[in-house]
């Protein structure tokens, strides 16, 4: 059994996380919360946890500022960033702080139980859901990962080219070769899914939604999840909506 500490200085959204992660039932557990930096420290220091997840911006001492006093007290635990969608940026600095893993704001059910399957199976096991990972080589399998988790950062090809110091043309070809479809298409199709996801489980704004799986530009993205769709994504709600009323009334 995992043991997970969460510090979050929102009561909201710290109690949902920690329910959250209870409910799935992963072989983890929430055994404390600190709403600061400061609290979380000190948890840190007297409980024997496996995993920290934390905000970045609390009062009295913001979520990097714990990372690396706890590491420095010599703390073993995996760390978890916290993020909303504006802090992302701010929240990348953890990275020089060993920080590998983020969850996004708003957090969804299966961002959750993601990450979990990433911080708790053994390396020789395959997590339900991703057996079609191991077909693909440690590049391109490196590359859906990092798709899959920072859907929501501006990601292209000269990214990855820069990541392997290979050419563009090269990462693309051994893309689309594996997986069967070009680069561009496969982060549609993740981005896509999380505004489905988003728009289906949040009362997020269509705007929102839109900034948050990586498209600035509201029209741009209405044109993407229309193509990808067949409806816009206000439709998309419409309907949703629909079909739930309907549901409840059987």
């Amino acid at each position: 059994m995992k043991t997970i500490i969460i510090v979050e200085d929102e009561f909201r959204i710290r109690r949902g996380l920690s329910n959250l992660i209870n409910k799935v039932d992963m072989g983890c557990k929430v055994i404390g919360e600190a709403e600061n930096g400061f609290e979380g420290l000190k948890m840190i220091q007297d409980l024997d946890c496996d995993i920290v997840i934390t905000d970045i911006r609390m009062p009295k001492m913001d979520g990097l500022e714990m990372i690396d006093n706890a590491k420095k007290m010599g703390a073993v635990c995996s760390f978890v960033i916290l993020s909303g969608y504006a802090d992302f940026e701010y929240a990348r600095r953890g990275m020089h702080l060993g920080v590998k893993e983020y969850l996004l704001k708003p957090v969804m059910i299966s961002d959750v139980k993601e990450l979990l399957h990433k911080l708790t199976f053994k390396k020789d096991e395959t997590p339900p859901g991703h057996s079609e990972m191991g077909q693909y080589s440690m590049m391109v399998s490196e590359m859906v990962a990092m798709m899959e988790e920072s859907y929501g950062m501006r990601l292209g090809l000269d990214v990855f080219s820069d990541k392997f110091r290979l050419t563009p043309e090269y990462i693309s070809n051994l893309f689309g070769k594996e997986t069967g479809m070009t680069f561009s298409n496969y982060l549609k199709k993740i981005r896509i899914e999380k505004a489905k996801e988003l728009i289906l489980n949040t009362d997020m704004k269509i705007y929102e939604i839109a900034c948050s799986v990586g498209y600035p530009d509201q029209k741009y993205f209405s044109k993407v999840f229309k193509e990808y769709t067949g409806v816009s994504a206000k439709q998309f709600a419409i309907d949703s909506r629909k079909e739930e009323r309907r549901s409840a009334g059987e």
